[in-house]
């Protein structure tokens, strides 16, 4: 995990730079197969301690010894119990000298996006709402305040919502200030609302287990859109689950690409569920500072935006953390608009397809589709076709172990499956019982075969598409575990009592029962040490014995239960026959 800072760039502004990570700590999420009980004495066995979980993604936050956190990350991580771990990075912030261009006409980026035209088709909507992942709000400012619907906080170091360290404040007025109020600016959201979410502290950064709960938060709370003017230069599958997750739920992410000046990716931005957006300055090229490349997907204004700042003043900043909340504002606008094309249930995809498809080609590479037109965003017939129906399914093989195989402590079932589209999940059956479901990439399930008995067993993978077509692959392997079992079954002995008087003649009903770890396989009766009746593979014994065999007076019944491994468990009563 990396902390992030914001994409700004300029003299109170900031680059990234990464730097080390956060000692002490790791984010591990575990298979799904494998019980929370079993986590939880694994991470304890280990000596980690949990802090946190963040639930929707079912990953833990943890504390380990410090000095040893990238070689733990990577030890756990071939551990196969557990899908991932990795370290908590950090990015600091560098300053530079502000040389970016200055222009009297504050809010250039309006005009240079057709946002005036835009709202003459529409002003969005107050039930559009934008969630700005950032270091808060000013809760206090004239042009925001009565716009924010929603205060929350996830960092650590910060014990308000407010924006102490001024960046988010900056970023959301660009995104959806009050408009149309004759104060202050203007935004390309115009009429939608504000969530803050605070996910980077009062010194400007925040660790990607902040973010991952602000993502998850946002989009469990109706978040439409959410803006993340941060970023960081290692890749995360915590952070990416989170985007994913916001996805599937209909919400368009929207992120900067960075301010390094080069193509290497930044994250969040460069991850296939986020809109990753670039700067272009007021001369209509790309800024200097931006990143691009074949990961980028858009451009906006990011230089020289005139926008709210904390302590309810006004002013300029530069950076993609500028250009971000552009095509966030533009996102609130397209929902009011849109329609659900291909019938898929939600309408990020359509508000998506609408912005990328729409954009202005002004002649630069590393743009995605180039300069973003709110007009013609918010105009265009431009539809997701519905796609033919999915009929064919996939293809899916258990590899791992061979049919036919022994197999014996924990092991992997590792299944191959493909398909003209896409495989959404498989699922593990044992001997016809649902025993794992596995969603990601690689399909391998752990199976302890120790809590199972030694024989045959039966394995089915069954593998579904998109379109919940399914195929089904089965083997049959051997389970042969070296039992290591010493404790003896326990016996309990129902009917005669101790020491109770039965009569001379008629039926004596002896019932006992047993229980073991394992699994009783035998249980004996005897009467004054000879053998009356014995049961096998059952946990209770019943026997009617004439009690016309016996003499009168004191006789004994000893009850022998025994397991797999022959451990013996015994228990006697005593009872008296009349004369």
């Amino acid at each position: 995990m990396q902390q992030l800072k914001s994409e700004e760039t300029g003299k109170t502004e900031e680059n990234l730079v990464s730097a080390a990570f956060v000692p002490g700590r790791l984010l591990v999420r575990f298979k799904d197969n494998v019980p929370e009980e079993k986590q939880k004495k694994m991470l304890k066995d280990w000596g980690f301690t949990v802090e946190k979980e963040i639930k929707q993604i079912k990953v833990k936050v943890v504390s380990v010894p410090e000095q040893a956190e990238e070689a733990l990350a990577k030890a756990l991580s071939k551990n196969p119990n557990i899908d991932w771990a990795e370290v908590d990075g950090i990015a600091e912030p560098l300053f530079t000298p502000n040389d970016t261009y200055f222009v009297d006409k504050y809010q250039w980026g309006l005009t240079e996006i057709q946002a005036p035209e835009a709202w003459d088709i529409t002003t969005g909507s107050k039930d559009i709402q934008i969630a700005i992942l950032d270091t808060g709000v000013d809760l206090d400012h004239p042009d925001l305040a009565d716009k924010i619907i929603s205060n929350i906080n996830f960092t650590t170091t910060s014990t308000t919502t407010d924006d102490i360290y001024g960046h988010g404040t900056h970023v959301t007025g660009i995104a959806a200030a009050i408009t149309n109020n004759s104060i202050g600016v203007a935004s390309v959201g115009y009429n939608s609302t504000i969530m803050n979410v605070k996910v980077m502290g009062d010194t400007g950064s925040g660790y990607y287990s902040w973010i991952t709960s602000g993502i998850l938060w946002a989009a469990d709370n109706g978040a439409e859109v959410i803006n993340m003017s941060l970023g960081g230069s290692s890749a995360s599958l915590t952070l990416e689950d989170a985007i994913n997750y916001a996805w599937n739920k209909g919400v368009v992410v929207v992120a900067a690409a960075g301010n390094n000046g080069n193509s290497i990716p930044s994250y969040p931005a460069y991850y296939q569920n986020v809109i990753a957006v670039a700067s272009i300055g007021p001369t209509g090229a790309l800024s200097p500072y931006s990143n691009r490349g074949d990961w980028v997907d858009v451009a906006a204004p990011g230089g020289s935006i005139w926008s709210t700042v904390k302590d309810n003043d006004y002013g300029t900043k530069s950076g993609t953390s500028m250009a971000s909340p552009h095509a966030a504002g533009l996102a609130g606008l397209v929902f009011a608009v849109a329609t659900d094309t291909n019938k898929n249930g939600r309408l990020n995809d359509e508000v998506r397809s609408l912005i990328e498809s729409n954009c202005d080609d002004i002649g630069i590479t590393g743009i995605g589709s180039g300069r973003i037109n709110a007009y013609k965003a918010v105009t265009s017939t431009n539809t997701i076709p519905v796609p033919p129906r999915d009929t064919t399914s996939p293809t899916v093989s258990i590899t791992s172990p061979p049919n036919n195989s022994t197999v014996s402590g924990t092991i992997s079932v590792d299944v191959s499956a493909s398909d003209n589209v896409a495989i959404s999940k498989v699922e593990l059956f044992k001997d016809g019982a649902l025993f794992a479901t596995d969603e990601t990439l690689p399909h391998s399930l752990t199976w302890d075969t120790t809590q199972d008995t030694n024989g045959s067993h039966k394995l089915e993978a069954k593998a579904y598409d998109t379109s919940n077509n399914s195929s089904v692959s089965s083997i049959t392997v051997t389970v042969s575990n070296v039992l290591q079992d010493t404790i003896s079954p326990t016996v309990s002995i129902i009917s005669p009592t101790d020491g109770q008087t039965v009569p001379s003649r008629g039926k004596l009903l002896i019932e006992v029962t047993a229980t073991d770890n394992v699994k009783v396989t035998q249980i004996d009766i005897l009467i004054d040490n000879k053998l009356i009746t014995s049961c096998f593979n059952t946990d209770t014994c019943f026997n009617n014995f004439s009690l016309s065999k016996l003499k009168a007076g004191t006789h004994i019944i000893t009850i022998k239960a025994y397991d797999a491994r022959n451990n013996l468990g015994q228990a006697s009563v005593n009872f008296i026959r009349q004369k």
